[in-house]
């Protein structure tokens, strides 16, 4: 059942996956009030998701020739929606028009609201605290009505499942839903009537949606939770500050500054220096940052690479970063598929001193502050590459780690970075059918097809005192994290390919 999810998840990006999953909840409601089950008119609804998306793509365009940047035409499309989804529906010219300036000030903001070329806000909850301050009516959120409530749990579950950011979710439904039902029992209802309250309110489209949107995301999972906390905090309790009521737009909106302060907003282009061969269906690609780029060992860095007749998985995709911290170059080891999708042929094509754009790093498959705590890395094919990060970055610190690699290749010929991994002198065992001639030192080779408990039990017998981190593509992490688990592994951290 999960491999046929993360098969279906697979063929489409983050982006394309939200959009989809906005899309169905709007179709939805559309059905049910065709069905004559929602006050709002189908005709109101499809004028205003017309007003809503093109007025965001308008202004985005605009914005876009009027700064010489990229429109990325999904996110228009993404913040429509939302727009349209919590803003009521209307044929009413004025209201309409309300809806018009909510799509210029989203569309706008991402373009002007920016620090180092990328936007702080959550453009839809920044035009809906615009428009309710100023008097012009502000969001009512009127999808978290309790009949959508199915499609949009389904959305929101696909969604946090996709960005593995369930975790974050949690946290702010941890929070927010306590002090919810703290502050309806002071209404004096019964508790079915306090359940049927919380279905009224956007706590589902919040998390799935508009909390764990990426880019204005910290980078760290601690640094999510504190977002979560606080959001969850101020999303639920009645706050009549001076000059505005705290509402989940705000909430939002507080969030993203929180963000903000602990993200690095830095601007980073990467200009194309060169690429070398690592396997027959794998390069690695090296660029100059127009400065150093100072993340943290294992994790991903996110680009751009715009394109004519971008495919389906569009112009977007995270790779984990294989240099150290702060070097004058950044690499990434990239695979190859037949037929290959428009990005990579495009990154194929990419001639050498090309700017890219990159939007920015994230993510927790970092290193283990104690230099004494043994570490077991399990790699399957190109998910190597964030140990590459971190062998390098030991070895230019002198680190001395107690470091066990499990890398799984269809075939000797897929074994990337050798001459790294041999330079470590780390124990290597390699899962793989075909017999490897001449290993090098401290490496060995087990002859299955694939990771299993009993192979770790066997070739790690010491698997339960171990960090474990496990980087790969979605199937393989599972099946690793299960054999771990089984095994008494305690401390497991994941890497997988988000497909942004």
């Amino acid at each position: 059942m999960i491999d046929s999810i993360n098969k279906i998840s697979n063929i489409f990006t983050m982006y394309k996956g939200i959009s989809f999953g906005l899309i169905g909840i709007w179709a939805a409601a559309l059905t049910l009030s065709f069905l004559g089950l929602l006050s709002y008119s189908p005709l109101a609804m499809v004028a205003s998701l017309l007003v809503a998306v093109l007025s965001v793509y308008g202004a985005s365009y605009a914005c876009g020739k009027i700064f010489g940047v990229h429109v990325h035409g999904e996110s228009s499309l993404i913040t429509g929606l939302i727009l349209a989804l919590i803003i009521s529906p209307t044929l009413d010219v004025g209201g309409l028009v309300v809806l018009l300036f909510a799509g210029i000030i989203a569309g706008v903001s991402k373009f002007i609201v920016v620090h180092n070329g990328r936007h702080i806000f959550n453009p839809a909850a920044l035009a809906a605290f615009v428009i309710g301050i100023a008097g012009l009516g502000g969001a009512s959120w009127w999808v978290a009505t309790p009949l959508l409530t199915p499609i949009v749990l389904l959305v929101v579950l696909i969604s946090l499942y996709k960005s593995h950011r369930m975790s974050v979710a949690l946290v702010f439904l941890a929070v927010a839903v306590p002090i919810l039902l703290i502050v309806f029992a002071t209404y004096g209802t019964t508790l079915t009537e306090n359940l049927y309250l919380l279905l009224s309110w956007p706590l589902l489209f919040v998390a799935g949606v508009m909390l764990t949107e990426p880019l204005t995301l910290p980078p760290r999972k601690w640094q999510m939770y504190v977002e979560a906390v606080i959001v969850g905090v101020l999303f639920a309790i009645p706050l009549n500050l001076v000059i505005v009521d705290m509402t989940p737009a705000l909430a939002i909106l507080i969030g993203n500054v929180v963000a903000a302060v602990f993200l690095s907003r830095e601007k980073i282009s990467l200009v194309f220096k060169k690429r070398r061969a690592l396997t027959p269906t794998t390069d690695e690609y090296i660029f100059t940052p127009n400065k150093p780029i100072k993340f943290t060992a294992g994790q991903y860095l996110e680009v751009q690479l715009p394109h004519k007749k971008t495919d389906f998985r569009g112009y977007r995709r995270s790779f984990s970063i294989t240099s150290i911290p702060g070097a004058k170059e950044v690499a990434f080891g990239i695979k190859f598929y037949t037929p290959s999708s428009t990005f990579k042929t495009a990154l194929q094509a990419l001639p050498v001193g090309s700017t890219i754009a990159a939007t920015g790093y994230w993510g927790d498959f970092v290193l283990p502050k104690n230099l004494s705590t043994p570490v077991l890395y399990v790699a399957g094919g190109i998910g190597i590459t964030p140990f590459i990060s971190h062998i390098q970055t030991s070895e230019k610190s002198k680190e001395t780690r107690n470091t066990v690699l499990i890398y799984a290749v269809n075939n000797p010929d897929e074994i990337a970075y050798k001459d790294i991994l041999v330079r470590s002198g780390i124990k290597v065992i390699i899962v793989s059918k075909e017999k490897i001639k001449d290993l090098p030192y401290n490496w060995k080779q087990v002859r299955e097809f694939r990771i299993s408990k009993d192979l770790i039990a066997k070739v790690v017998p010491d698997v339960a005192f171990r960090k474990a981190y496990i980087s790969g593509p979605t199937p393989f992490v599972a099946t690793a994290k299960k054999a771990l688990r089984s095994l008494k592994a305690k401390n497991i951290e994941t890497d997988y390919f988000l497909g942004y």
